[in-house]
């Protein structure tokens, strides 16, 4: 990296181009954990303790804005890159022969930017009422806390994928492999690991209070 951290943006920090897709930012970001975090032995020799806890800051706020959908969104617009996912899909539709979705004009009005376009393109999971109606057949009883086990369990008995999990809810297949098996070295903070276990349990038709609340305190419980 020849230009400081503070010139960077989040993308230049991760070492990933902006339209890598969430499995590649999350690989990027567990590439440089290992490389300076403070048990990191490989920048040990090269960077002192402040710069190294500095540097990983600096990675790990990129990391949290760009690994959720909706915040990445919103600093692609500040950045002024907006369009650039939207180009790749357009690149692909025509690679392939195939005429790129024209959304309603009540929905997506010519004005708008082409990252609007390409969000309704991309994520086009299930249909609204599929998604309003599916529930899983294994509940938690109201004294019973999610575990990753449960979650992977409640999954499997409706026959979802992680990969469908991942496309409807944007997160990284290797996130929710992480929540799944109780990744402790590997699950983000907090506040992020919350709005993921919720919407995974939207997904799987769950209680989502319920799951991030008690998965949260299970793993809070395990890192102590």
């Amino acid at each position: 990296m020849l230009r400081r951290l503070s010139e960077q943006d989040h993308y230049q920090v991760l070492e990933v181009s902006y339209d890598a897709s969430s499995d590649e930012i999350q690989s990027a970001f567990e590439t440089a954990r290992d490389i300076y975090s403070h048990e990191a032995l490989v920048s040990s020799s090269i960077l002192s303790d402040r710069e190294r806890r500095r540097t990983f800051h600096r990675i790990s706020e990129a990391y949290q804005t760009l690994i959720a959908e909706e915040s990445r969104r919103l600093y692609d617009k500040r950045l002024g890159v907006s369009g650039v996912r939207a180009t790749r899909t357009l690149l692909s539709t025509t690679a392939l022969n195939v005429e790129p979705p024209t959304p309603p004009d009540d929905v997506a009005p010519p004005e708008q930017d082409a990252a609007d376009h390409v969000e309704a393109s991309e994520q086009a999971p299930v249909s609204v009422s599929e998604r309003l109606t599916r529930e899983s057949p294994l509940q938690l009883q109201p004294t019973e806390e999610a575990t990753g086990a449960f979650l992977r369990a409640a999954r499997q008995a409706m026959g979802l994928e992680l990969a469908t999990i991942s496309k409807e809810t944007k997160i990284g297949r290797s996130m929710l492999e992480y929540i799944e098996t109780e990744r402790l070295d590997r699950l983000p903070a907090a506040v992020y690991l919350r709005n993921f276990t919720r919407q995974f349990a939207h997904c799987l038709g769950l209680d989502e209070e319920q799951v991030s609340t008690t998965y949260l305190a299970r793993i809070r419980r395990l890192q102590g």
